[in-house]
């Protein structure tokens, strides 16, 4: 299943509920930067979630979906 879950508006705990459970059981997450304009780290989203996050820049976005 692929889920969209928004960041929210300018912090890592800004996320919803509902999506935060979907992170933290997602199989993969991916952090799309090529196209939002990002208000928090990665680094900083990856502690508050507990897991990995892998960047999805241009190349990803455009060539490997």
């Amino acid at each position: 299943m692929l889920y969209l879950i928004g960041l929210g508006l300018g912090n890592a705990k800004d996320i919803s509920v509902k999506g935060l459970e979907i992170v933290k059981n997602a199989k993969e997450v991916y952090l799309e930067a090529y196209t939002s304009i990002l208000t928090v780290g990665k680094d900083a989203l990856e502690e508050f979630y507990g897991r990995e996050v892998t960047l999805a820049d241009r190349e990803t976005v455009e060539q490997n979906s």
